[in-house]
Formats: structure tokens, sequence, C-alpha cells
């Protein structure tokens, strides 16, 4: 699965590719409630490892639309968090990077 983000003024694209099969999501910004940064655990072949993904949930679809990827996956995935951090304060939506909060009963320092 190959997927690249585009992020614009007010609009953000995706386009991933599943085998053959291509397809384009797109959200515009007034349509947008949050994106989330998290981590989740996935399974990889025989084992588990800890993978980023983003979601992106709309006011109308309370769950969100996840986008998996990765850095080891995507050379860009630092710049698009960056983008999508300016986007969202550019278009007042709500960001959160889960990704830079201390983990639970991690010590503080």
């Amino acid at each position: 699965m190959k997927e690249r983000i585009f992020i614009d003024q007010t609009e953000i694209v995706a386009g991933v590719t599943l085998g053959t099969q291509a397809t384009r999501m797109s959200w515009k910004a007034d349509e947008l409630q949050e994106i989330t940064i998290m981590k989740m655990e996935v399974k990889k072949l025989f084992k588990k490892e800890m993978q980023e993904m983003i979601t992106i949930r709309k006011k109308s679809e309370p769950m969100g639309t996840p986008i998996i990827k990765t850095k080891a996956d995507d050379k860009y995935w630092e710049s698009y968090k960056s983008q999508l951090e300016k986007f969202c304060k550019k278009n007042r939506v709500n960001f959160v990077d889960m990704t830079k909060m201390p983990m639970p009963g991690a010590p503080q320092g």
C-alpha cells in the first residue's frame, strides 16, 4: 500500500493505492473537527511493532478516518506531521500529537 498526503491551504488530500486499486480521499478544513497523531501496535508478519497513525476526524464522522503511516515507510513522515500542525493552526482545527506526550508511568525529567 502506498499513500501520499498533500496539504493545501484549506484542504487535505490523500492518495491511497492498495494493490492495483487507487483511490483519493479529501477533507476540507471547514469539515474537520480534529487531527490526531498517535502510536498503535500493528502486526507485521510474525511480530508486533509500534507505528504512528494519523486520524482525521470530520465533524460528521465522530470515529474518524485513520491513515496509517510510519517514519520507516515514508521519508516525508515528519514533514506531514509539521504541515498538518500548521494546517490545523491556520484553519482552527484541533491538533493532538500524542507521540510528543510522555507515556503514562514514565519518569518525568
